[in-house]
Parts: C-alpha cells; structure tokens; sequence
C-alpha cells in the first residue's frame, strides 16, 4: 500500500468516557448506537454520556455472533429511519462490522442494501455527509475498530465475505478498558489469539509496508506479554488496557498492510463448522506460519524466513538460528493456547473426522477464493492446502 489510514482521533486510557462530550458537543443531535443482546446490558454509560452531550440515542441491538448481510442491512434500516448524526458501534468485531455496514448503507442511497457485499475498494462511497462513525470496541482482538474493511457472513452461499474501501474508517475510536474486564475467560483467549493473528499476518503479508511493520511488531509483543495475565485475571485493569491498546495497534498495522494465509484458513473454519473467528484464528496461526516458512515466496513477496525470524527475535527469543527462531517462535503461540485453554487443532476443537472429510472439499474451495489468500507471502492451493487443513484437524505431531 502507499497510503495510511487510521481514525481521525483515538481517545484511550481510563476515565475516556468523562472527555466524550468535549469530541460530540455541537456536533448533531440523535446518535444510533448499534450493538448486541448483551451489550445492551452494558451500555448504559456510554448512553449517558452521549446524551450528556446534547443527543437524543436510539439503540438497536440485533447484531449476531457471526455478522450477516442480513442483520446489517435491518441495522441500516433503523439508522435510515431515525437520521442521525452520529452513528456508534458499541461491542466486538461483529457488533462494529455490522455497524460498519449499517454507516454505510446510510451514508449511500444509491447502494442497494442486498448489495452491500458487493462494495470493493474501487466503489465511490459517500463519506460523512449524514453522520459520523464511532467505535467503542468491547473486546479486545478484532482491530475492526480502526480498519476500513467488513466481514460479513453471506447465509445464501454459506461463506464470509470480507470487503473493503477506504471510506469506511471510522471517524473516533473510543478505548475504554473498563468494557472489557467483563470478557469471559474464553473469549479474552481467542480474542487474544486474534491479535496475535493480526500482527503475524500483517507482519508477513505481501502488502506489509515500513508503515505497517512497526504496529505488528509491538501489538505481537504486548499480545505475549499481557494476554496471559488479562487470562489470569480479569479485573487487571493494566492487562486489559494493555491487550487493548495492543488490538488496536495490531488494527492500525493490519489495516495498512493486510491479513494473509492463516485468515484465509480462519474465515473458511468458520463459516465451514461454526467456529468462532479469534479461535479459528488461534487454530490457524502455528500451521499457517509452518507453512509459510517452509515454502518459497512469491516473487516480490517479502521472505517469510526473514519475517518471522525477526518477529521471534522482537517477541524475546534469543536463538541464532532463523529457522530455529521460528521454530520457538510458533511453540510460543501454541504454549500461549495451551496455558488460556484454547484448541491445538480442528480435532480439538470438536469437529470429527467424518465432518472433516465430508468438508474437505469445500475447506480447500473456499480457501482458494478468500481474499486474503491473494496477500499470502507463498502460493498456497490444491493438494498442499488440502493437506495444510488436514494438519489443522490431526494438529501438531
């Protein structure tokens, strides 16, 4: 890429909320909060201190697990009706696509709500002249908070759809930890694993920049570090800001180079077998590296060798051997799954064996078609992405 896009303003730390209204006073008055059937619980805050700033909220929260053209284009539907002026998304990475999505179709009349998977980077959007965009993630992995792009999962065809324009960046992210310190001990893992995903890929992706490089590098570094103590304790106020900043950061470099191979894989597990992403993603990491560092690159590519022994080397690991540091690099993030109690493998995981035969096919199909596989720095399709998924299920010898 020869641009960076970021959010216009990135408001972070604790007490965020208490220096909302100076960002929204005299900016409109209706504010659309989009979010789910369990952050709605949470959001009364937040709520209050948008009103606080002179704005009538309506709340809509349908949004789904694994977000749908459906579920965006009902979203979109409210956010037209009431004509706000500030559009929110308020939960995790699905929450804030579907909102995404919602700004979107608000914003562009002349897109057809049924049509917004076919939105690309070349679409000519409209930008900001009905509403603002703001994001308030509620976990910490997705990055979506700062990134122009939407996943959404296309029911019809059985597949996720990831697309992307530089219109859609949101125009403030707001981190606020304390939403986060009421995440699962499942979800902070996978999550976590997400962040680890998003900084590898990017790191090694075939559209990584200078730019870019930077942001993976330290959001893998404080994903290592403060994962496992925002796991041991959830109510560690530093570790759940820290894995914050570190997701956000891991955004900001992805979203400037791209996810790669083990997204992909990722987005395949989980429209295939209903695989919640950070875990598909958690799943996928320690192969696609493997696979990766033992292929030759793409002309043009960056050396995955290269990469990778330098992330090692940035994580702590001391060894003088690239390969071996890549070697201690990926049983780092298996150990890391192990100790937060995440699956090592497909077969981990739950899916048996008939279910991964009769799914090969289609896994490897799939695959093919995603669109981050086109920004892997290895070609990777046929028989050795067949056998790349049946080592994801067998899991490591």
């Amino acid at each position: 890429m020869s641009y960076f896009l970021s959010p216009k303003k990135i408001l972070f730390g604790k007490n965020m909320l208490r220096r909302l209204g100076a960002e929204l006073e005299g900016r409109g008055n209706k504010a659309a909060l989009i979010t789910d059937k369990n952050m709605v619980k949470l959001s009364d805050e937040l709520v209050e201190a948008v009103k606080a700033a002179g704005y009538e909220v309506k709340i809509w929260d349908g949004a789904e697990p694994e977000p749908s053209t459906s579920g965006a284009i009902e979203a979109g539907k409210l956010v037209k009706d009431f004509k706000p002026q500030l559009v929110i998304g308020f939960g995790g990475g699905s929450v804030l696509d579907t909102a995404k999505a919602a700004w979107v179709l608000y914003e562009n009349d002349d897109i057809a709500p049924e049509e917004i998977i076919a939105v690309n980077v070349k679409t000519k959007l409209a930008a900001q002249k009905k509403a603002r965009f703001m994001t308030v993630p509620t976990t910490s992995g997705t990055g979506s908070d700062v990134t122009w792009a939407i996943v959404l999962a296309d029911t019809a065809e059985h597949r996720k759809v990831g697309f992307a324009n530089t219109e859609i960046v949101p125009d403030i992210t707001l981190l606020v930890p304390e939403f986060t310190a009421g995440m699962p001990k499942a979800l902070t893992a996978s999550t976590g694993l997400d962040v680890l995903g998003h900084a590898l890929d990017g790191y090694t992706a075939r559209q990584q920049t200078d730019f870019s490089d930077g942001l993976c590098l330290q959001a893998m570094k404080l994903a290592f570090e403060w994962l496992p103590k925002a796991y041991a304790d959830g109510e560690d106020m530093t570790a759940r800001e820290k894995m914050q900043n570190a997701a956000t950061i891991a955004g900001l470099g992805f979203g400037n180079s791209n996810t790669s191979l083990c997204h992909a894989l990722a987005h395949t597990l989980g429209a295939t077998f209903s695989i919640p992403h950070g875990r598909s993603v958690g799943i996928a990491l320690p192969y696609s590296l493997e696979y990766i560092a033992a292929n030759p690159p793409i002309e043009g590519a960056p050396d995955p060798v290269e990469r990778l022994s330098t992330a090692a080397r940035f994580a702590g690991i001391k060894t003088a051997s690239d390969q071996e540091a890549i070697k201690e690099l990926i049983q780092k993030l298996r150990d890391l799954a192990k100790q937060t109690g995440e699956p090592l493998s497909l077969k981990d995981a739950g899916v048996t064996e008939q279910q991964m035969n009769d799914s090969l096919d289609a896994l490897v199909t799939l695959a093919s078609k995603d669109v981050n596989m086109y920004s892997s720095p290895c070609e990777c399709k046929d028989d050795k992405l067949r056998q790349l998924f049946l080592d994801l299920w067998q899991g490591s010898v």
